[in-house]
Formats: structure tokens, sequence, C-alpha cells
């Protein structure tokens, strides 16, 4: 199948290259030529603003595609922008997110609206993100489900190059060679998916015959938040750093995840399980390999500074 890609370079982009170049398609990875890394699978390359739609168009009509996978869709603009670019025959697959639903803006405003887990049929959210050009994805949703594309809603994504760096919070400390970490209760549930395995979802999704339905992709079991830094250690071998309770109000801000709030974003899975066939691959082994990679390449503007973990631990053993 010939397949485009919008935004296939890097992250979750790179992974559905990767997967869908080892599936034998043939792929036009588009993108603006700013994030090109070694090691990519070989494939044509389109230079252009993928906002920009008759140059979209103009990049897309000598490869004539059978299917579109867009990555990096915005807003309602960049969805428009890749539906003006393609007939109506293109198969479509779009990458979306868990902050459609209200309990993420629930979980931004302090508030709880939602039982969990949260299925495809979960209320969304009714507050836009209006602040300048960003991602909104309810807006690009909108565009792709009537045109009968299949939407994924990923939650937490992790795996090796992640620029978000979900596992930092615990790693940066690991690396420092601290032995005793601040945290928060820890019950916070937030559903994660390995990169590798949204590239999974995305083949599968290609090859089914669903049209304008959307899928929750992420694993079928979460850790809460304390577990999951446990796990983290675990992975690196670092079992004997203790981690020690401390008041929310205490947390640095980069642990605020570990402390108290208001909103579980725990997603259900069993839609893409039984119409896509979709299943993680082994979330213990991807887990370990993610850690470890993000462990071995730090990034390069981590910070050294813990003074706030100090002053944290000290609280703690002040009121103790």
């Amino acid at each position: 199948m010939r397949i485009a890609i919008l935004g296939g370079t890097r992250f979750i982009g790179r992974a559905v290259t990767e997967q869908l170049a080892a599936d034998g398609h043939t792929l036009l990875v588009v993108h603006r030529g700013e994030h090109e890394p070694a090691g990519l699978p070989e494939a044509e390359h389109a230079h252009v603003d993928r906002h920009d739609g008759a140059a979209l168009a103009a990049a897309l009509k000598p490869f004539d595609p059978e299917a579109l996978v867009d990555v990096s869709g915005m807003n309602a603009a960049a969805a428009d922008a890749a539906l003006g670019a393609v007939g109506e025959s293109v198969k479509l697959v779009a990458i979306s997110s868990c902050d459609v639903y209200r309990a993420y803006d629930a979980l931004h405003s302090g508030r709880n609206t939602d039982a969990v887990p949260l299925s495809e049929w979960s209320p969304l959210r009714t507050r836009r993100f209006v602040d300048g050009p960003q991602y909104e994805n309810l807006e690009m949703e909108e565009r792709y489900l009537p045109r009968g594309a299949t939407v994924l809603r990923l939650g937490a994504v992790y795996g090796e190059h992640d620029y978000q760096r979900r596992f930092e919070f615990i790693l940066r400390r690991v690396r420092a060679g601290r032995r005793r970490i601040p945290i928060g209760s820890g019950q916070f549930l937030f559903s994660r998916v390995y990169v590798g395995d949204v590239a999974a979802a995305v083949s599968l999704a290609l090859a089914g015959d669903q049209r304008g339905e959307a899928f929750n992709v992420v694993e079928p079991t979460t850790a809460p938040y304390g577990l999951l830094a446990q796990q983290i250690l675990a992975a690196v071998d670092a079992e004997d750093v203790e981690l020690v309770t401390v008041r929310d109000d205490l947390l640095p801000a980069d642990l605020e995840l570990t402390g108290t709030l208001s909103q579980h974003l725990l997603m259900d899975s069993w839609k893409a399980h039984t119409v896509l066939g979709w299943e993680p691959t082994d979330p213990a082994g991807t887990l370990r390999t993610s850690v470890r990679w993000h462990l071995e390449n730090p990034p390069p503007d981590g910070s050294d500074d813990f003074s706030a973990d100090d002053a944290a631990l000290d609280s703690a053993a002040g009121s103790v």
C-alpha cells in the first residue's frame, strides 16, 4: 500500500514509519525537514509545511497515496489541510489523545467528573483549548471521523526517543545518585502505552475495514504513579533508593503527578482489542527497555538542581 505519513520522524511518527516499512508498504514521509534523524527506514521524504494545503496537495499528488496517517495533526486547520489534499477514497488514520475526554479537563481544573475506566463513549470535553495555535484534538477528530477515518486515542505514550521524557521524574535523580526521593501518595492512574504498540495499532487500523470510529489504545492494566516509580527503580537495579512520602505542598514541580489529584485518566482498551485485534506486546518488558534507553540517553537540558527535593525531605524529617 502507498501510505503518506504526516510527521513520521519523531517519537510516535518514527515508530509508525518503522512499523509500516517493516510491513512492506511504500511510504512518503511528510515533514518540515527539521527532524530527520539517522537510522530511519528507507522511504521517500517530502519537506513541506503540512499546514499549507496547496503545498501539501502538490507533494502528495505524484505519490498518489492509498492511505494517509496523520501523526502531527494539531487542530482543525491542520486536519482541513490534510483532508483537502487527498481524495475521498484514501484510507485515513489519525492520532488523537485522551485529552478529548471531559475527565482530562476535570483533572486540570481540580474537579472529579467521570467514572473510570474511560471508554470511547465517555463524555468529551466541552471547553476548548483556544489560547493560540496549539493542539486541539477535538477539532481534529471532528474533521476526520465524518470522513471515515480511524482515530486512535492514546494515553501517556512512553518509549525510546520520547521527547516528553515521562520517566525523567525518577531517572534524573537516579543519574545524580540521589538515595532518597520525595514522593506523594502515588495513587494517580494515567493509562500508558508503549510507542511500538501504538505503531502496531496504526498497522492494524490500516488493514481493517472499520470507518469513522475512535479507539482507545492503552495497556489493559495501569500501575499508579507510586508503583510506577518503584518499577522504574527496579528497571535500573536501584531498588535500594528510598521513596519518602511527603505532603503534596512539599512536592517539587516535576513530582506533582505523584501527589493527590482530582481525576484519574484510566482508559479502557476493550474496543481496540475486540475490533482491531490489538494487544500490547509485553508491558513489563517494554517499560524496562524504555527506562534503560532513557537512563543511557539523558536530555541535554536536564537539571541538576535538587534543592526542592532537599527542602521536602528536610520538612518530612522534621515532622516525624
